[in-house]
């Protein structure tokens, strides 16, 4: 290319921007009368880079290109009016490439909730064909199951055992291991895997008779309709069960909760509605949320009267649905029915980022636990979350305690020890991670504290989170609480396999509360792969 050319080249494209500087103010006062004529002098000698002008134009299209960024972005952030943009990832496990999608959401507004709104556009409402190709159907609906009559399982009984707990004398702070972030996937809960991690984790034979006993317990309370209930006056039970839910207790207690607790306690030892003794019992129970889901124009709804139920019912179903996928291949009917309860717990979110008894309600820590967990499943099965739905519920976790201390009240500081537990937890699922001292701090303190041994709610909440970091304290705390479990389940009459102990969570939910939860604790070793993995050193 000769110089000529160049020169006329330079000169094009530099002719629009000096046009642009002359009006530029941060540029007006270096600037010459006839910057075109100038430039095309500097190119003809060679020299137009060493122009004196050149600094100021280069800050001033800095500052304006950074402006312009930031006003971009701070349109794509809710600013908390009646509408917000929404950028949605989808990702399918067989397509490792992202899809990006963009929609329109509006704010919910309780009041709302049931009625028609036609200017109202569900969230994910826009990416349904997008989720329907990734979710390949490969199983038929799920159909009412026929009825089988389910004998009790038998099982020897294991001698009571005494344990000492005194984890003042261990300590954190020289660990021989590092932690390394792990899937939580939900592998070793069936077959050989269940035996391995179970041992490897704290299980035992006599903790493994345990949960077999109150599986068979659950399966015999199990209603004709597939459901369970927190009240045992009626049938099959019809009261030869003591410690029912509390006739003069107006706290609502939906089935869809009931059912879904029973059905976690069948899902974390291994047992689907394909596979296992009580795939009949899980079918049945999975057919009827499906069958109990009210249509809302926000998605299904298992409410019942409280988004207690909800949450529990979308975990059961979340998880049943992530169980059961195989080579890469959902099952088409659950996953819908997950993704359409997962649009109604989004939907229900108080702008605190808790949930609360009434969708659009302001939420509480122990409401609030129940719908990030079920949130956790559904993303299992790669279904989509409005992007500020978790950092929204992180938000309101951490405003529950003091700042720079992890102590977490029901709604507000300070913090009591059933919610901490559930606080820590929530947290460790929604990105916080081992190895910042004031976290590691309160997950020791709550450790050393130990168990509660008859506040259900705690103990389940405490275990999972020493669990998930793989806590040396986990060990010796575990023990206790399972030592403790095996000793107190019912070993004779109809109540056979059960559990009840009173206070303020199992005065409610009753025995079917205390069996399904103290089963799910038995199971914690196996139930999900720890968030953070243990390794002895370090991989290269």
């Amino acid at each position: 290319m000769t110089s000529s050319t160049q020169i006329n080249e330079i000169s094009l494209s530099r002719n629009p921007s000096a046009e642009r500087w002359q009006h530029d103010p941060m540029v007006q006062s270096q600037a010459s009368p006839e910057p075109a004529s100038e430039l095309s002098s500097m190119a003809k000698k060679g020299s137009w880079t060493d122009d004196p002008r050149l600094p100021a134009c280069l800050v001033s299209t800095i500052l304006h290109t950074i402006l312009l960024l930031m006003l971009a972005l701070w349109g794509f952030v809710p600013s908390g009016g009646s509408d917000a943009m929404l950028i949605v990832r989808i990702e399918s496990p067989s397509d490792s490439a992202a899809k990006t999608q963009v929609t329109q959401i509006k704010t919910f507004d309780a009041t709302t909730l049931g009625k028609q709104n036609e200017d109202f556009e569900k969230p994910m409402e826009s990416v349904d064909a997008v989720i329907n190709a990734l979710a390949k159907p490969r199983y038929a609906p799920i159909s009412p199951p026929s009825a089988t009559s389910i004998a009790s399982t038998q099982a020897n009984q294991s001698p009571d055992v005494e344990s000492s707990f005194d984890p003042t004398h261990l300590s954190t702070t020289s660990l021989p291991f590092v932690r390394l972030p792990s899937s939580s996937s939900l592998a070793g809960r069936s077959g050989d895997e269940r035996r391995r991690v179970g041992e490897q984790n704290g299980a035992t034979k006599e903790s493994e008779e345990a949960v077999e006993r109150a599986l068979a317990w659950l399966a015999e309370h199990q209603r004709s309709n597939g459901a369970w209930s927190f009240d045992l006056t009626g049938q099959p039970c019809d009261g030869r069960c003591r410690n029912s839910k509390l006739r003069d207790d107006d706290t609502p207690t939906p089935s869809t909760a009931a059912t879904g607790l029973a059905l976690l306690a069948f899902l974390g030892a291994g047992y689907t509605h394909e596979d296992g003794k009580y795939a009949d019992v899980v079918q049945k129970g999975l057919y009827y949320l499906r069958s109990a889901g009210a249509e809302s124009q926000y998605g299904i709804d298992w409410q019942q009267g409280s988004m207690y139920g909800h949450g529990i019912a979308l975990m059961a179903v979340s998880e049943a649905a992530a169980m059961t996928i195989k080579n890469e291949e959902y099952d088409r009917d659950l996953r819908e029915l997950a993704r359409r309860g997962t649009n109604f717990t989004t939907s229900a979110q108080h702008q605190s980022g808790s949930w609360g008894y009434v969708p659009g309600s302001p939420g509480d820590t122990t409401l609030t636990g129940w719908q990030v967990l079920s949130l956790m499943a559904a993303k299992r099965n790669q279904i989509p979350l409005p992007s500020p739905t978790l950092s929204r519920a992180k938000s309101f976790i951490l405003s529950t305690s003091l700042e720079g201390q992890y102590s977490f009240g029901y709604q507000a500081p300070p913090g009591e020890p059933t919610t901490t537990a559930i606080g820590l937890t929530l947290l460790l699922y929604l990105g916080q991670s081992p190895g910042y001292t004031p976290f590691d701090n309160a997950i020791l303190a709550m450790a050393q504290r130990g168990p509660t041994l008859t506040n259900l709610y705690h103990d389940y909440y405490a275990t999972l989170a020493l669990h998930h970091v793989q806590n040396p304290l986990f060990a010796p705390y575990f023990m206790k609480v399972r030592e403790h479990l095996i000793s107190t389940q019912a070993r004779v009459g109809h109540e056979q396999g059960s559990w009840h102990f009173k206070d303020r969570w199992g005065d409610v939910g009753g025995r079917v509360y205390s069996t399904a939860m103290s089963a799910m604790i038995l199971e914690v070793p196996y139930r999900y792969m720890p968030l953070y993995d243990t390794r002895q050193d370090f991989p290269l």
